[in-house]
């Protein structure tokens, strides 16, 4: 992952309701399934791994974030057991098709996620962030963020 992907998903997290913190994990997901694919075209087995390995620890995030009490939930659990078992496979195999199923799998549920967050009105699940402002400040080809208010308390107090 590029440091800018991870500058956009760091920014996204700071701004992110408990149900757009689900559809990044998925957009995550995406990228390292996407990045193996192309560390395993490039004939980099080992990158292979360590991006499958990032994948497999997004979709256990994603398994810990299901509400079980419910039936819903408790399909979820099964779906991300079965994408574990697929993307284990994969990374035994170096298989590129599972990576590919598994790819479409959380690019449906990205898609759902992020239409059911438009309904959302939580506020955002990091509360004590700072605030970015995004912008051309004297050049055009760069874009600059500015942080504000980093003298403010953040983390914990005594």
């Amino acid at each position: 992952m590029t440091k800018e992907k991870i500058q956009d998903f760091t920014l996204r997290i700071s701004k992110a309701n408990k149900t757009e913190m689900i559809a990044i994990l998925y957009d995550m997901g995406i990228q390292y399934l996407s990045d193996a694919l192309d560390a395993l075209n490039a004939g980099e087995k080992e990158a292979f791994r360590v991006n499958v390995n990032r994948a497999k620890s997004v979709n256990k995030e994603l398994m810990a974030s299901v509400n079980v009490s419910k039936d819903l939930g408790l399909e979820f659990i099964s779906l991300y057991v079965f994408c574990n078992k697929e993307l284990t496979k994969a990374f035994l195999d170096y298989d590129s098709e599972i990576i590919e199923r598994i790819i479409k799998v959380y690019t449906n549920l990205s898609e759902a996620y992020n239409t059911v967050s438009k309904n959302d009105t939580s506020g955002s699940v990091m509360g004590n962030s700072e605030k970015v402002y995004s912008g051309l400040t004297y050049n055009k080809s760069l874009l600059n963020n500015l942080v504000t208010d980093v003298s403010s308390s953040r983390g914990f107090l005594a």
